[in-house]
């Protein structure tokens, strides 16, 4: 790779071994995919944050780098911790397991990230511009902000992402590279009326299914209503990130780069079309719902974590009613959104029924030994319904967001699923 005064400096260890550690794995990072420099970045988002992803090595590695020196060198938002550092005893968590937590957590204090602990900095501090490259892991993250923002980065492993941050550089490989971001396969949705693609669950189930059809080309989808809000695109690109391997997708006369059909191809005429249906939704819908009892155990909301205007609607939803005995109602957001809801009373609206409200953590990312209670649970998340049976043998049922609090009130699988 070719490296500037300063990256060879990095590199010599004139700034540290913290430093020189980080650029030495980027440099052996470059290689492997051929890339010829490094790019500048102007932001970076970890997704190496939660112990269950990374474990004693990982968290050992991120030691070492803030025990010598290392700090991170462009503003940094970091993804869910393992546990919420507020509430975990109520969530089963064990006091070995938080202990292993909180020595992560310090590790990257000390590295100088930005407690954000969420998988959807996007929605709280962390809103990048379009065309600057950035260093972000996360699949939804990764997904959303090449897709929805149309800044450029690519799906960076973890501690590699560390390693980006502390260095403030990045290889130039996939799609940092303007030829790489052209679209290779087209959705078209066919025979759809004004009912369909109101609530996430819809855009959710369509992700899952461009996706794991796609794989890991980037897809272009035709026919998504102008109404679409970033909430619906954010469930998109969640799925998508988990039913395949997305990590940027076109949405024509929706996303930045895709104006037109021939600007989300650059100009390519030649491609695979696919035409998706409603008939072809309800079956991918139908292959998701796995629930075989009518008792609901858990109902889980926040994967990624919602945003101001989910809580608001939920708040609004549940005003009034008690989530059932027997069932857990889990709402996941991170702590800037959860402060924001709290001074506009929804906090209140929604503990009052029973639901619990979960700050910096995921149920995906927290103690696996305990902390699943049931096997059937509810949600409107498509990433959720790929994870929670891989991890745990749990049942999925998917369920809109009124769908979701009937569930939590009645302890049953909602009408509509």
């Amino acid at each position: 790779m070719q490296l500037t005064e300063y990256e060879q400096e990095m590199l010599d260890g004139r700034y540290g071994e913290g430093m020189q550690a980080a650029i030495e794995i980027l440099v052996k990072m470059g290689g492997l995919y051929g890339a010829e420099r490094f790019l500048p970045v102007k932001n970076a988002h970890i997704d190496a944050a939660a112990y269950t992803t990374i474990w004693d090595a990982g968290t050992e590695f991120v030691e070492f780098l803030a025990d010598k020196g290392a700090k991170v060198s462009v503003p940094t938002t970091i993804n869910p911790m393992s546990m919420d550092t507020r509430r975990w005893r109520e969530q089963y968590t064990s006091e070995a397991f938080a202990e292993k937590c909180e020595r992560l957590r310090k590790a990257y204090m000390k590295l100088g990230v930005n407690p954000t602990w969420t998988c959807a900095p996007y929605q709280c501090t962390n809103v990048p511009v379009f065309g600057e490259n950035v260093s972000w892991s996360e699949s939804n993250a990764v997904n959303y902000v090449n897709s929805v923002v149309g800044a450029r980065t690519e799906r960076l492993p973890d501690l590699v992402d560390v390693c980006c941050a502390v260095a403030g550089r990045v290889p130039e490989y996939g799609l940092y590279l303007e030829e790489n971001r052209a679209g290779e396969i087209l959705f078209t949705l066919k025979g759809f009326d004004g009912s369909a693609f109101r609530d996430t669950v819809d855009y959710a189930v369509l992700g899952y299914l461009v996706g794991e059809t796609a794989v890991n080309r980037v897809p272009v989808v035709l026919g998504l209503p102008e109404s679409t809000m970033p909430d619906q695109l954010k469930a998109f690109s969640a799925a998508a990130a988990s039913g395949g391997a997305t990590s940027l997708f076109h949405a024509v006369g929706l996303t930045p780069e895709a104006p037109t059909l021939e600007a989300a191809f650059h100009g390519k005429t030649t491609y695979e079309t696919v035409e998706i249906t409603p008939a072809e939704v309800a079956q991918m819908r139908a292959r998701l719902n796995t629930g075989d009892t009518e008792k609901v155990d858990m109902v889980l909301m926040g994967c990624p974590h919602l945003s101001f205007q989910e809580i608001k609607e939920i708040a609004c939803g549940i005003e009034g009613k008690k989530v059932h005995e027997g069932t857990e109602f889990w709402i996941q957001t991170s702590h800037p959104i959860y402060e924001l809801a709290s001074l506009a009373g929804y906090v209140e609206v929604i503990e009052k029924a029973g639901a619990m409200l979960v700050r910096d953590t995921c149920l995906m990312e927290m103690e696996y030994n305990g902390i699943w209670r049931g096997k059937h649970f509810v949600t409107n998340s498509g990433k959720a319904a790929q994870y929670a049976p891989a991890i745990n043998g749990v049942k999925i049922t998917m369920a809109d967001m009124a769908g979701c609090v009937e569930a939590a009130v009645t302890g049953k699988k909602p009408k509509e699923a």
